[in-house]
């Protein structure tokens, strides 16, 4: 009985004409839904979820930094505003400053337009500071030079100069800390081939305090 079913479906199955199958198969097709361009709406919410979550992790860590911040060795942590320097250093650690280096980078911020990068300045308008008396003679008459500033025609190594220096004082435009002008003027005291002594913070402070009075630009007949 199987034998005889088997074979009867074998015939009906090998007298099917390719046209019958194809036209069944034609059927099967147009009754499936056309594949769609684009994407759902699943993919599109998760992207934006995972986007958002990425976002939220990354702003609690730049907050939270500082509790990371024990590996990221002391020059990061510096540069964070909120580390106390009190509480990861030794209550004996002094921060060296080498006035030289402090000086230099002053006098490239500011004074080298006027005296240029050699010291030597502007014929006419800006005397030298190299080899010069006023810088490697007399420290108060320096520091007095860049605190109240100085004005008007003045005669240096036999040429004759006539421009402006600007007070680097309270009453001036840079108003620089004791220490500022203390580095700067050790830097042009020990540049350019000049071997003059430091000339220390507390002098400055000194000078300053002495010439408080003073509201005026220095000429030439004060020096």
């Amino acid at each position: 009985m199987s034998d005889n079913s088997n074979n009867d479906f074998r015939r009906e199955a090998s007298g099917a004409s390719d046209h019958d199958i194809q036209v069944v198969h034609g059927r099967m097709l147009a009754n499936q839904e056309e594949p769609k361009e684009g994407y759902s709406l699943m993919p599109l919410f998760m992207l934006g979820f995972v986007s958002t979550m990425i976002f939220l992790v990354a702003i609690y860590f730049i907050h939270n930094r500082a509790g990371l911040s024990e590996g990221l060795g002391l020059a990061t942590q510096i540069q964070d505003k909120r580390f106390n320097p009190d509480k990861h250093m030794p209550d004996d650690t002094v921060v060296a400053i080498d006035p030289i280096a402090v000086g230099q980078r002053l006098y490239a911020q500011v004074c080298v337009a006027c005296h240029q990068v050699n010291g030597m300045g502007i014929p006419g308008a800006f005397p030298p500071l190299a080899a010069v008396d006023y810088v490697t003679g007399d420290e108060d008459r320096l520091i007095n030079i860049l605190i109240h500033g100085l004005q008007g025609p003045m005669e240096v190594n036999g040429v004759q100069y006539n421009g402006l220096m600007p007070a680097f004082g309270p009453s001036g435009t840079y108003n620089w800390s004791d220490e500022q002008i203390s580095y700067v003027l050790t830097y042009i005291r020990q540049e350019w081939g000049n071997e003059a002594s430091e000339i220390t913070v507390e002098r400055v402070a000194e000078v300053r305090a002495a010439t408080a009075d003073r509201t005026t630009m220095l000429t030439a007949a004060d020096l």
